[in-house]
């Protein structure tokens, strides 16, 4: 019999979940601060991102970069984490966390908010927990 590869999932005090919690809350923090290159730094070198505001799939540092400039070119916006559900594959080493978060971005004299749905996944690289996957997509 096969173990299930989601075995730690509840266990929230696992390295593995505390790496990739850490890394989610770093990169919220990185997204407040419109610290692009600390943004930057939170992705594997060959991370796929399908971002929330753009059509377009990114498979670079470049085109990461390009949508975050973008993305937060008029204000860096907070980032709230909703709710999210964990996910850890133990046989492949990584983390999968889902769920929503809301951006608040403040556009002149108005709050712009902006709720979407959200999947990162995270694999350990050396000693930092990396994101290698990540889609956002708006709220309906």
């Amino acid at each position: 019999m096969i173990p299930n590869p989601t075995e730690q999932a509840a266990d929230l005090d696992d390295p593995s979940v505390l790496g990739a919690y850490a890394t989610l809350t770093k990169w919220t923090k990185a997204v407040a601060t419109g610290r692009i290159e600390d943004v930057l730094t939170l992705y594997a070198d060959d991370a796929i991102l399908v971002p929330t505001l753009s059509d377009e799939i990114v498979f670079s540092e470049d085109g990461r970069r390009r949508y975050f400039e973008f993305f937060l070119a008029d204000s860096a916006p907070t980032c709230v984490v909703d709710q999210e559900k964990l996910r850890v594959n133990v046989h492949n080493g990584t983390v999968a966390i889902g769920g929503i978060y809301t951006f608040c971005f403040q556009r002149e004299t108005v709050a712009e908010t902006v709720a979407a749905r959200f999947l990162f996944v995270f694999e350990k690289s050396g000693s930092d927990w990396l994101i290698t996957g990540h889609h956002s997509s708006r709220c309906i």
